[in-house]
């Protein structure tokens, strides 16, 4: 019986599907493009929302009925892939901080930055200066610029607020932006200035924290998740515990920043609480890879920052020979990331991390859309929510071959066509 269908890409040199699923080991067999599902010649048939066919051409178009003004695209030499998924970034804020990343080159360390009032602190004054509409355009914009790349899904995170109202306001800014943004609630990602030298000002902040802003941000239901800075320049796992713990008791899951300069213990803290991700994990030991393992819980590894930071890379191919599933994001925000290219990511995924090219299209769909508990994303098939990327590559193995980052043609998310030029 034929589907109708309203939107019908077709005659794609190559459809990558991320419809298999990767060994768990980091044996030779993650270098097999099995799992990717390749069809050569192919086509993705729409329906409103959804996926209703995946295949090759000319079996596509015997299985559905088009419907009066649907629109065919013949895709030719590019490629037809899963909508990407970034599944960390930053991206709600305004204002430059260039200065600071001169400072750094010239040797300042990021803990004598953030002394002279630089890196959180001055996203924090930006973002409470700024208004309802500056903000969403500047979010508008940088969505468009990702969506370039062939990004249909953004993790978003508050925490440039650090205030109960403000940072309320960031998470119905970014909800508002619809639902090709996750919005994570990140009230544990520094204590506020104007708390900063005060006698108990970082004891009260965590408590606030853990009482009247998670209420707050709960009852107000636009958080999806809740994060925290794990790390020594952030937040202890005794100081986190208590928000994280009280957020899941209320339904609220964790991603954690952990270990970005130093192992506190925050891979394992992310184990015990189920966490749906642990990021960054430049130090991380082996038990605490282990932990997470067993726990399911994802490694979101964010080369943006190491790169500009000039920290060594995450040792992805490590934590695969340990069992943890691995996915990459732009960490896109205005100090230590400032990039809406996700296909660059998984460059430096395969070039310096270990990455197969195969794990690193999982790391950017499929495993990406599952640590943000999205099983409907970051794949294409039949009843899956129709969010593809017509990206201008001529297969699957030129993905960290071509520099510069793959531009899309045209993206769909949730059934809406757009082309870019």
């Amino acid at each position: 019986m034929r589907v109708a269908a309203n939107l019908l890409l077709r005659h794609a040199r190559e459809v990558l599907t991320c419809s298999g699923k990767l060994p768990t080991s980091a044996a030779r067999a993650d270098f097999d493009p099995a799992p990717l599902g390749l069809i050569e010649d192919g086509a993705v048939a729409i329906a409103d929302d959804r996926i209703v066919a995946v295949g090759r051409t000319a079996e596509v178009e015997r299985s559905v009925t088009l419907t009066p003004g649907a629109t065919v695209i013949d895709v030719g030499d590019a490629m037809l892939t899963p909508g990407l998924v970034d599944a960390h970034t930053h991206s709600l804020f305004v204002g430059s901080r260039a200065g600071e990343f001169s400072l750094r080159v010239q040797g300042a360390g990021y803990a004598e930055i953030a002394a002279k009032g630089g890196g959180i602190a001055a996203s924090v004054k930006a973002l409470r200066g700024a208004t309802d509409e500056a903000l969403r355009a500047a979010l508008g914009r940088r969505l468009d610029a990702m969506a370039r790349f062939g990004t249909t899904t953004v993790e978003v995170k508050s925490g440039y607020a650090l205030e109960t109202a403000q940072e309320l306001r960031s998470l119905k800014l970014a909800r508002s932006m619809g639902d090709r943004v996750v919005p994570t609630f990140l009230g544990l990602h520094a204590v506020p200035p104007e708390l900063r030298g005060t006698e108990d000002g970082r004891a009260r902040y965590l408590a606030t924290v853990a009482g009247r802003m998670l209420d707050a941000v709960v009852a107000g239901g636009d958080a999806r998740f809740i994060d925290a800075y794990v790390d020594g320049p952030g937040f202890s796992v005794a100081e986190c515990a208590p928000a994280l713990e009280r957020a899941k008791a209320l339904g609220l899951r964790a991603r954690l920043h952990v270990g970005q300069f130093e192992d506190v213990g925050g891979a394992q803290l992310a184990a015990s609480l189920g966490a749906a991700s642990a990021d960054h994990l430049e130090h991380v030991s082996d038990e605490g890879l282990r932990a997470m393992a067993a726990a399911d819980v994802t490694a979101v590894l964010l080369p943006g920052a190491a790169f500009s930071l000039g920290q060594a890379m995450p040792d992805a191919r490590r934590m695969r020979a340990l069992g943890v599933a691995v996915a990459l994001a732009t960490d896109c925000n205005p100090g230590t990331s400032h990039c809406d290219a996700l296909p660059w990511m998984a460059a430096f995924g395969v070039r310096q991390m270990g990455l197969s090219t195969v794990e690193a299209w999982f790391a950017i769909t499929a495993t990406a859309a599952g640590c943000l508990d999205l099983s409907d994303r970051g794949r294409l098939a039949v009843g899956a929510r129709a969010d593809v990327a017509v990206l201008d590559l001529p297969g699957w193995e030129a993905l960290p071959y071509v520099l510069g980052s793959p531009r899309a043609l045209a993206t769909v998310t949730a059934g809406a066509l757009r082309r870019w030029e």
